[in-house]
């Protein structure tokens, strides 16, 4: 597949807009370029090109050349769009909880509380949408047309690494100090280790994806914790370095 910045420099953008009009009838000049905001100049050379390269008749019809060279440009730019989504994060729709009872169309506030998404009638800073459907207060709801950036401050993420030595009384009442003291919300325990301490000092840990989630947790506002043991460290290193990026979150390291 051709790269979207190479069907730019070519022109080959404006060439696939003139096709999308002529396959909705458009055949006039001064229409096409209207619509297009270009000369009628333009669109006749534009035209013309299009002909030589055989994309559409002498009566401006799209040829079958022509419309896969469409499909070839429209598969480039949706796979540009979703990668551009991924890559910087912006979303055009979510799934949030009505703060309070919604009706279809109603423009809505998101705003993260503990960790999840709300869409509120009241208040307009920071990222609005529109809500896709009645909801009641507490039920879940879809939110579109996303415009803005939701005010919402990271989270910090904590990383303790543990050891055999630590699995006593002392060790344990440390890890729960850390805790009580960093308002720790959210604790991942990788390894056997970490988790059999974690669950010996009674907290309440997941022990699945433990990375993974404590980097989402405080990406989403939480303050989490991640124990884990020296013989996890290499693959622990391995999956920050895989998806910290992503959320833009830094780990500070704490003693036991």
């Amino acid at each position: 597949m051709q790269d979207i910045y190479e069907f730019r420099e070519k022109g080959n953008l404006t060439s696939a807009l003139i096709i999308i009009e002529l396959l909705r009838g458009k055949r006039k000049l001064r229409e096409i370029s209207t619509d297009l905001k270009i000369t009628p100049q333009g669109a006749s050379v534009y035209l013309k090109n299009l002909q030589k390269n055989n994309f559409v008749d002498s009566g401006n019809t799209p040829t079958p050349k022509g419309v896969a060279f469409l499909q070839q440009i429209l598969s480039t730019i949706s796979q540009f769009v979703e990668n551009a989504y991924e890559d910087t994060g912006i979303i055009s729709s979510c799934e949030a909880i009505a703060w309070d009872d919604l009706k279809k169309g109603d423009r809505v506030s998101l705003s993260m509380k503990k960790g999840m998404l709300y869409a509120s009638r009241r208040g307009r800073s920071g990222s609005n949408g529109i809500a896709d459907f009645n909801a009641k207060k507490g039920e879940p709801v879809r939110v579109s047309n996303i415009e803005g950036i939701i005010n919402h401050k990271v989270g910090e993420f904590y990383v303790m690494s543990v050891d055999f030595d630590d699995l006593s009384a002392k060790g344990l009442r440390k890890l729960k100090n850390v805790i009580d003291e960093k308002k720790v919300e959210y604790v991942g325990a990788y390894g056997v280790l970490a988790y059999e301490m974690c669950n010996r000092a009674g907290i309440k840990t997941s022990i699945y994806a433990p990375v993974e989630g404590c980097i989402e947790a405080g990406a989403k506002g939480l303050t989490s914790l991640l124990v884990y043991s020296p013989e996890m460290a290499r693959f622990f290193f391995q999956k920050l370095s895989a998806n910290i990026h992503k959320y833009r979150i830094n780990p500070k390291f704490v003693e036991i």
